[in-house]
Formats: structure tokens, C-alpha cells, sequence
């Protein structure tokens, strides 16, 4: 192995250049602007060089630790609307072959057009949980008995998400007006009626007009900040909420109370502190179902991530295509290597390197254990470490007792303990990969490979993670790979998978991989129109990126201290990219990173999060940045939440991944469709996507058991079908 050279001072002032100056920011399913920028922009670097022997600047991008508050809906303000006269009096009656009973497995949203800022959030929610849909942009497209039936007299819709109760869209003049007019409202409400379809307004301002839901605004009760409680019947709606108050924050709300209506049945759902209602259910006359949230909605903020996944499920009645799961997966980089180490009190970077020591990897074995004790979603929480063997010592002998000597204490103590975690190949040397020769790029691989067999590591076979991500197009242009090892010379850019280096993608072929970690902060390495899936390589089809996120517990620091010196360093008053008022303290960061964490882990997408072992060091008894990390992040999401988090070995979850995104690819072409016989109780799901699929089904009788639902895969071939007996809630 090359040793890497010091940093010059022009690579150095390139590299705090892209800190003052980061590219432009792209919007993630956290809500924060994100850049992918250089790891040097993790610490705060003053005239440092890099010794002889340390691995200079490692693979972590920034994470901004909060929303973008210029995108979200403080002052989405509503007010009674104004619906125009339609052209016709009232709905057409239903066709001659109407089949009430049957309607296809897909969600109708209805849009009010430009700057509808509830449109992002009907997508995201649906998204979360796999479910099709349609967008008709009221605008633009009448809403006629076309719309919503199909030729054969069948619903096209199972479910109806109103982006506003009134579609109100900008006159130009300050009112009301609704996007759609009174004879298009009567054809809607005409088929929700007849073919008992649910309706989701995401927002509405709680009045009379297109219809009454039962609840009148409190007079000066508006609010952008509050929080909403869920009582006994909001339970039974939202199923995995806690009870515990969900914080409202940036969202305008309409606080209201009940008020008599004939024919009208309305159960208030969530609260405020002063017991007003701001989500409801209602029955209208004619027996359609409704469900009206007065706060606002946008798929960054905690309470509409935490009530979508049961606005989904009442929408549906429990019956779609798709499941809502979440997950916990968290990978530690750069086993058995040498790793930079942040001095607190300089912000400069010690000479002597860190490396995770046998003591600590005990330690984190226990950690583990208590945090799945402690957190019963957790259960089956394992830290998945990838490890880079040119670090270890493949002869030396097992052992557990951390005072026996040993060449080698770390490698001995993992071989004691090589089932108590997930192993993943992160190449042998940690070398910058790309532009690499096919020879190294195999032994880099393969030689991993080797190193994990000779320790008797349980290894993941099909999975990679390359040192910094790189071989996938995020890299200095000026690269010409003589220099694998050390910093590069200009900041990364993303140029694209179309520049990943053909070497690596060969040489992960050879070893038989199939599924290589990507960077979730990098644009090309994630796919934005799809919030859940990962990406098919497009050079190489058998090669399927899973990307990963980011943490704010940064590369190179071992304890609070040194977490505080990064972190502050960039986000504090005075720093890099400030963010924050003052400089936070430890248990002011764990805050304010679960939060980031917690968001995406209420995504729904199997996106593991990485941190570094130098994060692995047991700073005090029992502590560890990463554990204290992990903690933070479970003790949120059980404050809200009873849904199961899932974690996966690094080969499962790439199978996971890829047929995840092969399903929802389908779904979203229309070549995976279902339709569901109410009177049957029965859905016929039908595969045309051109090749075998497995769909899953929620809402199966006899399907696999996950919160309060149960789902089915179904495995089809194209052209076939099958029907599925289900169960609504």
C-alpha cells in the first residue's frame, strides 16, 4: 500500500473553499439541503497537515441539521371558499354497467394546481408506502364521470387525497376560489358515495363550503406552532402512534371545535393542548367517509410524517399494493484501519492516528445488546461493520480477554466476536477507487474477501462499500489515479454513474457483487422520483447501488468533546455553514440529530446510516458516540411510534432493495396492477411489467403480520395473475 502524501496547501484551501462555498443544495426525504461535499468540510481545519500513515479526509458528507423553513407551510393560510356554478346542475347518473363493488388499487389526488403546497405531501405519503396513484390537476383538467370510472364500470379509485378540502387556488385578487366548480364537487362526491371511496383532505379550513365536515375555526386560534394529540378514537386510526403529543412546528393550523350539522357524524381524532380538534373523521349524509386535518401539511416536518403512514391506511381501508416499513440500519466504516483523530481543543488533527481497540469492540457487543433490550422495535438491531482487512492480522489467534496479550488485540477480540455483527467488504486497503487498473481494483475486492474468510468473518458475499463511495462518479475530474491513497487534489464533483470507473464495476463482477453503497447526498447516486428505492447501475444491470446516509457524528472524533468541535465548528455562529443561534451542547446535538435520524427513519426507505470506527471508542463506561447515537435516534421514534424497525444483513437488504424498486418501477409504468371485489373480498393482482414480479399486497388474510397489518409477495410472471383473499380494517 502507497502512503499517502501530506496535503498540499492548494489542495487544503480547495478544500476550505468548497466549505464557504458548498455547491448548490439539493432537497432530500429529510428536508435538508444536502451537497455531498469533500469530508474535509466535517472538520474545522486550521493550517493542518496530514501525517504520514493517517487516511486523509475520509467519505462523510455534510448533513444540514434542519429543515429549509424558507419551503414550509408557516403561513398556508385558507379561509372560507368560493365555488363557481357549474355548467351542469348536478352529477350524470352512473352508467348502466356500474361496479360498485370493484375498484382498482389506486389513490386519486386532486390538485389545485401551481403552488399547491399539499401536493408534495399526498406523493410522499403514498410513496412511503408503495401505494399507486394518479395526480389530476383541477386547474388544468375538468374532473367528469370519466375520470373516475372505467369503461367496464369498474372505480378507477379506491381512494380520493384532496391536497386542500376546497382545492382553493390564487384568483389573483386574495380569494377562496376553488379549482374545481359545483358540478364537478357533485360528480365527485357522487362516486365516492357510490363506490365507497374514502376522501383525505390533507388541509382544509374548517367551514361549510364545498362541504361540511362538522367543525367550525376558533376566531384568533390560528397558529403555526402547536402539537396534536391523538385520543382514543385517533388511535384507532392513527394504530402506531403512541398518544404521546406530536409537536407541531412551521405548519399554520386551524384549531377548531364541533359543531351540530344534520345528517353529519363527526369524531374528532387528534387535539391541542386545549382540547380543539384538529383532525377529524366525518360521515356525510349520504354515507361517504371523510377525514379532515386542519394543521398543514409537508412531508419534512414530524407530524405529517408521523400521521402518514395512518392517513394511508384509513384511506385504503387497510387494502393496497405496497407496505409501509421502516428500518434501522447503521454501518460503521473503516474497520481494523488507522483513522484521522480530531484534537477538541486545536480543531487540528492529532499525529498519532486512531484505531478502535479491542476493549471498545466488547464494549460495543454489550452496547448492542442493551439497545436492543432497552427498545423492543429494535430487536433484532445488529451495527454492520465494513471492514477494510489489510488492517488485520489474518493469523492471529481468537480471544475474549482483553488482558491477554496479543499481537493483534483488535483482530483477536473480533474473531471472539465475529457473530455479533453484520460484515461487509469495504475493500482491503481503503483505497480511492476512481480511477483504478482492473489488476488492483480485483485485489481490492477479491483480496477483502480473502482476508474475511482467513478470520472466519460470516461476510455478506454479494455486497460492497468502497472506500468514500468512490468508483461511482463523485470525484476530482483532474483524478489520473496515481494517488489512490491520498487526499485528491481538487474537490469531488458529481459527474455522474456514466464516469464510475468500469475497473470497479469488473472487478465487484468478478468477486460475485451485486449490490454497492452509494451516497444518499450525492444526486446521482439516489433516485428523486422515487423516495424508497434504490438505483440500477446504468453500466451494468447486475450491479444495484443501495445509498446510504450520512450522519452528523463526523469521521474523525471519539467523544462529546471532539463531537461538539466538528459539529459547532460548521453549524454554530461563526462557522462554516452556521445554522443554529448558539453553539449547542451534547444533549442539545443528540437532539437535534435524532430529529434528522428519526426522519428517515419514518421514510420508510432501507437506507442504512454510516459512521466511522474512530465513533466506536468507548469514551466511558459503556458509551460510544455511535451507541449514544443510536439511543437518541430509538428513544424519539418510541416516543411516537410501536411500529417494528427492521434490520437486514447487508445481502438481504440489497435483495430487499432491488425488488422493492423493480415493484415500485412497475407499479409507477402501470405494468403491476390490482383490483379489488369488495363483495368477494378478493383483489386479482395482475403482472404486465414484461418480467417476473413480486408484488406485495397489504391487507392479505393470511399475509405476514407487521404493526397492525398484514402483507403478501405475490411472484408473477408476466402476463398472469392471481387472486388474493384480504381482510379490511
Amino acid at each position: 500500500m502507497k502512503k499517502p502524501h501530506l496535503l498540499s496547501a492548494l489542495t487544503l484551501s480547495l478544500i476550505l473553499a468548497s466549505c464557504a462555498a458548498p455547491s448548490t443544495p439539493v432537497e432530500t426525504a429529510a428536508g435538508a439541503a444536502q451537497t455531498g461535499m469533500p469530508a474535509a468540510s466535517e472538520a474545522k481545519v486550521d493550517d493542518v497537515t496530514t501525517p504520514v500513515g493517517i487516511k486523509a479526509f475520509a467519505d462523510v458528507s455534510t448533513m444540514l441539521p434542519g429543515p429549509d423553513r424558507s419551503k414550509l407551510p408557516t403561513n398556508a393560510r385558507l379561509g372560507e371558499a368560493r365555488i363557481l356554478q357549474g355548467t351542469r346542475l348536478s352529477a350524470q347518473a352512473l352508467p348502466a354497467n356500474a361496479q360498485t363493488d370493484v375498484v382498482a388499487l389506486k389513490v386519486l389526488i386532486l390538485s389545485s394546481g401551481a403552488g399547491d403546497y399539499g401536493l408534495d405531501s399526498a406523493k410522499a405519503i403514498l410513496q412511503e408506502s408503495g401505494v399507486p396513484y394518479d395526480v389530476l390537476d383541477a386547474s388544468q383538467t375538468a374532473l367528469s364521470q370519466d375520470s373516475l370510472i372505467d369503461a367496464d364500470g369498474s372505480g378507477k379509485y379506491q381512494g380520493i387525497i384532496l391536497t386542500s378540502n376546497a382545492l382553493v387556488a390564487d384568483d389573483g385578487t386574495g380569494a377562496f376560489v376553488s379549482a374545481l366548480d359545483s358540478s364537478e364537487w357533485d360528480t365527485l362526491f357522487q362516486y365516492e358515495a357510490a363506490y365507497k371511496a374514502r376522501q383525505l383532505a390533507l388541509f382544509g379550513y374548517p367551514g361549510v363550503a364545498p362541504e361540511d365536515y362538522g367543525l367550525r375555526a376558533v376566531a384568533g386560534a390560528e397558529t403555526s406552532t402547536t402539537s396534536m394529540t391523538p385520543n382514543s378514537a385517533g388511535k384507532g386510526v392513527f394504530k402506531d402512534l403512541t398518544g404521546t403529543a406530536v409537536p407541531v412546528q412551521y405548519a399554520f393550523s386551524y384549531p377548531s371545535t364541533l359543531e351540530t350539522v344534520p345528517g353529519v357524524t363527526t369524531t374528532p381524532l387528534m387535539t391541542d393542548p386545549q382540547g380543539r380538534v384538529l383532525a377529524a373523521t366525518s360521515t356525510a349524509a349520504d354515507g361517504r367517509e371523510r377525514l379532515l386535518i386542519t394543521t398543514a401539511q409537508n412531508p419534512y416536518l414530524l407530524h405529517t410524517e408521523l400521521m402518514g403512514y395512518g392517513m394511508v391506511q384509513w384511506l385504503t381501508k387497510g387494502v393496497h399494493l405496497g407496505e409501509h416499513r421502516r428500518f434501522l440500519q447503521v454501518d460503521i466504516d473503516d474497520y481494523f484501519l488507522d483513522g484521522d483523530h480530531l484534537n477538541a481543543a486545536t480543531g487540528t488533527l492529532y499525529a498519532k492516528p486512531f484505531r478502535v481497540s479491542s476493549s471498545d469492540v466488547l464494549s460495543i457487543s454489550y452496547q448492542q445488546a442493551a439497545l436492543r433490550n432497552q427498545f423492543k422495535v429494535a430487536k433484532d438491531f445488529k451495527y454492520a461493520m465494513a471492514f477494510n482487512g489489510g488492517g488485520a492480522s489474518t493469523s492471529i489467534f481468537a480471544s475474549c480477554l482483553n488482558f491477554f496479550a496479543s499481537p493483534d488485540a483488535l483482530t483477536s477480540m473480533t474473531k471472539c466476536l465475529q457473530n455479533d455483527f453484520d460484515w461487509v467488504n469495504h475493500t482491503k486497503n481503503h483505497l480511492r477507487m476512481d480511477v483504478m487498473d482492473l489488476k488492483t481494483a480485483n485485489d481490492q475486492i477479491a483480496g477483502n474477501f480473502t482476508v474475511a474468510s482467513k478470520l472466519g468473518l460470516p461476510v455478506n458475499r454479494k455486497s460492497l462499500v468502497t472506500g468514500e463511495h468512490s468508483g461511482l462518479g463523485n470525484m476530482d475530474p483532474n483524478d489520473d489515479g496515481t494517488n489512490d491513497d491520498a487526499g485528491t487534489v481538487g474537490p469531488k464533483q458529481d459527474l455522474g454513474l456514466g464516469r464510475s470507473n468500469p475497473n470497479l464495476l469488473q472487478a465487484a463482477a468478478n468477486s460475485g457483487v451485486n449490490y454497492i453503497a452509494s451516497d444518499r447526498s450525492v444526486a446521482s447516486q439516489r433516485d428523486d422520483s422515487c423516495s424508497t428505492c434504490g438505483v440500477v447501475h446504468p453500466l451494468n444491470n447486475n450491479i444495484f447501488l443501495v445509498p446510504r446516509w450520512p450522519t452528523n457524528m463526523h469521521y474523525h472524533v471519539t467523544n462529546p468533546a471532539e463531537a461538539l468541535r466538528s459539529y459547532n465548528g460548521i453549524y454554530a455562529p461563526g462557522g462554516t455553514r452556521p445554522y443554529w443561534d448558539h453553539a449547542l451542547t451534547y444533549a442539545e446535538f443528540l437532539d437535534k440529530d435524532s430529529d434528522v435520524s428519526l426522519s428517515h427513519i419514518l421514510g420508510g426507505g432501507a437506507f442504512p446510516h454510516y459512521m466511522h470506527q474512530p465513533n466506536l471508542d468507548q469514551y466511558a463506561s459503556g458509551k460510544s458516540l455511535a451507541s449514544d447515537w443510536v439511543n437518541a435516534a430509538l428513544t424519539k421514534y418510541t416516543r411516537y411510534s410501536t411500529l417494528p424497525l427492521n434490520t437486514y444483513k447487508w445481502d438481504d437488504l440489497g435483495a430487499y432493495m432491488k425488488s422493492h424498486t423493480a415493484e415500485e418501477k412497475a407499479k409507477a409504468m402501470g405494468g403491476v396492477r390490482g383490483r379489488w371485489n369488495r363483495m368477494t373480498s378478493q383483489v386479482i393482482v395482475i403482472n404486465t411489467s414484461g418480467s417476473m414480479q413480486a408484488i406485495t399486497l397489504t391487507g392479505s388474510k393470511f399475509g405476514n403480520l407487521y404493526g397492525a397489518y398484514r402483507a403478501s409477495v405475490v411472484k408473477l410472471s408476466t402476463g398472469s395473475y392471481q387472486n388474493v383473499s384480504v381482510s379490511t380494517q
